[in-house]
């Protein structure tokens, strides 16, 4: 049975009356956004769009992360545009940040990506679909996917202060870490241990 978006009463103004808005629209008025599904063309385009919009004023904004990842490119843009908001972007990682939504998640504002206690984290090197073509292109192809790789890997060494080649060797094959882990490398700053009124 689906619940569907639930609505929740809001009043903007102390004079205003209460309406009805859906649960997602009342977060955003907080700053909350979500990346919660496959990071693909659609969503990195609602999320980019959400973050400038969003990005207008110095508030904080959150970003709660629960995503198997997506493509390298796709997670690039969600990255870049953290890194250029004036406002901070506190990221938090939720069940699992795999793929290009560690990257996401490590491109946080520094002192404030926060992981909760069980939130699983993935770093990989990127893949490509099976190459279609001649020669020459697959090789080309190839070149494209080594230069990503090492984007990827100096962004990684940017935001957790590891050496590249050690980024580089961790991504060779799917490496998992826990919270802890996960802090301990660098791409969190802290675990949210206990009952918290609001995440700071």
């Amino acid at each position: 049975m689906s619940i569907g978006v639930p609505k929740v009463p809001f009043r903007r103004f102390e004079r205003e009356k209460s309406r009805w808005i859906d649960l997602y629209q009342r977060l955003y008025y907080d700053k909350i956004v979500f990346l919660t599904r496959e990071i693909t063309g659609i969503i990195v385009n609602q999320i980019i769009a959400l973050l400038l919009y969003l990005g207008k004023d110095n508030d904080d904004i959150s970003l709660y992360i629960n995503s198997p990842g997506g493509g390298a490119l796709a997670s690039l843009g969600i990255y870049d545009t953290i890194k250029s908001l004036v406002p901070n972007v506190r990221t938090i990682g939720m069940g699992l940040a795999a793929s290009g939504a560690s990257l996401i998640l490590v491109g946080g504002t520094k002192s404030k990506r926060i992981a909760f206690p069980h939130t699983r984290v993935l770093i990989h090197q990127p893949s490509a679909s099976r190459f279609v073509g001649t020669p020459r292109s697959i090789e080309l192809e190839a070149e494209e996917m080594f230069k990503l790789r090492d984007v990827i890997a100096d962004i990684y060494s940017e935001n957790t202060g590891r050496p590249v080649n050690e980024i580089q060797n961790d991504m060779e094959r799917d490496t998992y870490m826990s919270a802890t882990e996960a802090q301990d490398y660098g791409i969190v700053d802290r675990i949210i241990k206990e009952k918290q009124k609001k995440i700071k």
